[in-house]
This record gives C-alpha cells, structure tokens and sequence, in this order.
C-alpha cells in the first residue's frame, strides 16, 4: 500500500534544504515523539528520489486505495526504460531512491537492474514489497544489486488473519521469503523492516507482529495509520481521530505496550499519531525531494500525483492533482525549476522558518510550556499548499 517514501522513516535525513532545527527536535524528544531522529547524510541536490517502478499489483488488499487507478494504468502500470533513462543521468545528485509507488515494485522486470545502477551512482536504495514474489533467486538479485533496505507489508501476524487483508497472498510463503533476505543478507545490509497498517480488523495482533518480526531475524517494525483513501477504497479503516478520546487512549497504550516490547527484543519502531499534530512540513519534504509516477509524472509526492476524492480527518474531500511536468518529454532539472515547483519548495521553507523561529523564542524567553511553545509554533505558520492543507501526511496521522 504506498505511502510516503520510507527513506525518511527508518533514517531521518537532512536535505539540501536543512533539516528541523535541533531545537525543535529536542522539543519533540520532550514530547515523547520517539520515532523522530536525527542525522544527516552528503548533501546533494535532491535527498529523496521516490521513483514509481510499477502502480501495478498482484494482490488485492482490502484497505488499498489504487485498486481502479492500477487497472486503467497503461503499460500494464509499469515504469518503462526510457521514464529510468531520463532520471539516470542526474542520480550523482541523489542520496537516495525508493523505488516504491502504490504498487509492487517486484512486478518491474528492470529492477534489479535500476536499483544496481542507482546503487553505483552513490545512492541508497530500497523497496516497500509486499514479498509475495521475493523468492530466494529474486532476493540475491536484489541484494547483489546493491539495495540497502527492504520493507514487506504484513498485516498480520498470522495465516489467516493476513491472508484476509492480503488478498491473493500467501502467508507461509511471505515469511520464507522474508527468513530468506535474513540469511542471504551480509550483516546488517539490507535492512530489514516489516509495514504493519493499524486497523480495527488487527489491531490485537501488534504484539504478535513483533515477536514474529524476531522470529524472522527483522530489524524494524513500522506501525502506519490507513490514512490513504481514494473514493470508497481505504474508507472507515483508520483509527485515528480528531481528538483524543478514551479509546484512543488506549490504543496508544496497547502500541506503547507493543513498542515497549519490540524494545526488549532489539528491534527499532516507528509510529505515527492517532491524532492530528500539525507539521511544518511532511517526511516526504517536498524541499528536497520528487516523486515521479509510473508514467513519468513528476509530483511533489504520490498523493499530489494521483488527486481524487478522499477523506480527511472523517470529512469528504477532493486532492488536487499537482504535476510539475513529465519524463522523458521534459527535463527532471529543468522540472525542478519550474514555478510551480519553486512554489512548493518556498512554501514548505518559509514554514519551517516561521515554525522553528517561534521554537527558538519560546526556547529562549523560556516563558512557554512545551504545548503552548508548539501550538504559537503552528499559529506562526503560514498555510500550507492546497492538498497539503487536508492531507495526514502533514498532520502526522
């Protein structure tokens, strides 16, 4: 089920915008926002290629928001060589390439081969699969190729209760293959992670799901909220909600639990919020990043690229869908000069200016509660771009 790249969600990364400011990462530590880290890698001119090797899938998931997107995709929903032979040439500008989209990365023939070259250019690299055709033979290609993470979609922790999410997968055969990256891998490379979608229908496995996540030798557990919704597809899963409430207490209780445990076994989390927090700008960070859809579409992220009707935060919604330009008709570097481009990048800029200025005088005049300092940081913001503003991804949802 794609979502925002995981580029930024297992390894927090400074882009050639600059990151959040120290300060407000520490306020966010104080706050109890666990999965928030720091780091930073060679800057570049793009942190984050999201790169749509296939929108085409060979599952049918209950809660999957691209199912009639997928079925009218031309080229079968697949990326074609001459879309990867635009990009190719600007990937020494590039730290990393997540050729996920909202499909099966796996269903691409090219793969193994775009994740080598991309890999030789000095890019990290990695996959959200849902592991169904990651056989052994299919893992050392992948693997020699260079790619250093690997994240399978696994929605339960048992035969039956995954295989009535993961419609027209195989339990049995997903955690083969999964015990297969593990023993293929050399070390710790590539890392390893299981993609948990919370939902009422699973929600009493997150305990599970972690025990098995050790059994299978994998490092992370992502625990995602099933926030994309397009039309009827993805509607009434979520559990998130506008507010906190008695039963959002306590899942956050019982995923503390869960986490708390994961813990003890060596295994990292991350989580997003049952509630919405706003951000001055979304992991994706379209400062620093692109999203470039199976047909060559370049967009700020795959909720722009495929706008539609949606839900947010339990009310009817339409996404505007913003493109940038298209490959390989245009240039990715004349594409990233564009106005409507620019318009993103300063937008979300100015955001995290006016947002970490107030951080720093709160910080400083130390007259502020930490929530009080946070709320007159989101008051000094200003809007967000239209689609942002009624999108999870900025609320952290």
């Amino acid at each position: 089920m794609g979502k925002y790249s995981l580029a930024g969600k297992h390894t927090r990364v400074t882009g050639a915008s600059g990151g959040l400011s120290s300060a407000l990462v520490r306020l966010l530590a104080d706050k109890g926002a666990s999965h928030v880290e720091t780091g930073s890698l060679k800057q570049k001119r793009w942190r984050l290629l999201q790169v749509e090797s296939a929108i085409s899938c060979n599952l049918r998931c209950v809660m999957c928001p691209w199912k009639e997107i997928s079925k009218r995709a031309k080229n079968r929903g697949l990326m074609s060589q001459e879309i990867w032979d635009a990009i190719r040439p600007h990937l020494p500008e590039v730290n990393s390439v997540d050729f996920t989209g909202g499909g099966e990365p796996l269903l691409q023939p090219k793969l193994a081969e775009w994740i080598k070259g991309a890999h030789a250019a000095g890019c990290e690299t990695g996959i959200l699969t849902n592991g169904l055709l990651l056989n052994k033979k299919k893992a050392k290609q992948i693997i020699e190729a260079g790619v250093n993470w690997i994240c399978i979609s696994m929605d339960g922790a048992t035969k039956e209760l995954y295989e009535q999410i993961r419609v027209g997968s195989n339990f049995d055969r997903v955690c083969d293959n999964v015990d297969n990256i593990n023993r293929l891998r050399i070390g710790k490379v590539p890392k390893i992670m299981i993609n948990f979608v919370l939902m009422n229908i699973n929600f009493h496995q997150i305990e599970e799901i972690v025990t098995l996540a050790a059994r299978l030798g994998v490092d992370q557990v992502n625990f995602k909220q099933c926030d994309v919704i397009r039309g009827e597809h993805g509607k009434g899963f979520g559990l998130f909600g506008t507010k906190e409430t008695r039963e959002i207490r306590r899942l956050e209780k019982s995923l503390s639990k869960a986490r708390r445990r994961a813990k003890k076994l060596g295994l990292q989390t991350t989580a997003f919020s049952f509630t919405p927090q706003e951000q001055p700008v979304c992991d994706q960070d379209p400062r620093d990043s692109l999203f470039i859809r199976y047909d060559g579409a370049i967009a700020p992220c795959i909720n722009l690229a495929i706008g539609g009707p949606t839900t947010f935060l339990g009310q009817d919604v339409t996404l505007p869908v913003i493109h940038y330009g298209h490959l390989p008709e245009q240039d990715l570097m004349g594409l990233w000069e564009t106005k409507t481009c620019k318009f993103f990048r300063e937008k979300f800029e100015n955001r995290v200016k006016a947002h970490d200025d107030q951080i720093m005088t709160s910080l400083i005049g130390a007259s502020s509660s930490r929530e009080k300092a946070l709320q007159a940081a989101i008051e000094a913001m200003p809007e967000p771009p239209q689609g942002c503003n009624v999108c999870h991804y900025l609320y952290d949802v």
